[in-house]
Order: C-alpha cells, then sequence, then structure tokens
C-alpha cells in the first residue's frame, strides 16, 4: 500500500516540476498567474479547501479529494494538513 502512495507523490511531484520548467521565463503564460489561492463555498464539500485549490491548480477537484483522502489514512496527516489549510487560506471575494 506504502508504494502506491509514494508513486503517487512522484508522480505528482513530476508533474508539477515539469509544468514548473516549462513555462520557465515566459512571464504571460505562468501556472498560477493572477490566481488567489482562498476557499471556495460555492462548490464545498467541508470546508471548500479541495475546491478553492482546484480553482487555484486547474485540476479535477475528485483528484484532489483523492489525495486529501489518502494522505488522511496515511498516518492522520491528511486531516492535520486539512484543517492548517483551512486556517491559513482566506475565503473567496
Amino acid at each position: 500500500m506504502f508504494w502506491l502512495i509514494r508513486l503517487g507523490a512522484y508522480s505528482l511531484s513530476t508533474w508539477v516540476a515539469w509544468h514548473f520548467f516549462q513555462n520557465w521565463g515566459v512571464s504571460d503564460n505562468l501556472l498560477f498567474a493572477g490566481k488567489i489561492l482562498s476557499l471556495d463555498t460555492e462548490h464545498q464539500m467541508f470546508f471548500g479547501v479541495c475546491a478553492g485549490l482546484s480553482n487555484y491548480t486547474g485540476l479535477d477537484v475528485t483528484i484532489i479529494r483523492l489525495l486529501w483522502t489518502l494522505a488522511a489514512f496515511y498516518r492522520g496527516l491528511g486531516i492535520i494538513l486539512y484543517i492548517l489549510a483551512f486556517l491559513i487560506m482566506p475565503p473567496a471575494v
């Protein structure tokens, strides 16, 4: 089971690094240019953390919720990170 979590983490980090370096030096085509990370109260399931992260990154909200759930099963890390993200992220304007 742990190899599956590690494989997902490595795949996600590789994808993020690829997107970052693909747009390196292009100022008008940055990955998160002009986006503000905030809670999404319209599409929320619990507090709107996953929906807000989905709006910010452009990933499907189902994938982000699945990753949070897998992180929650790994020593409760996902629960702690979810509560911390809820406390840090501002509400949508």
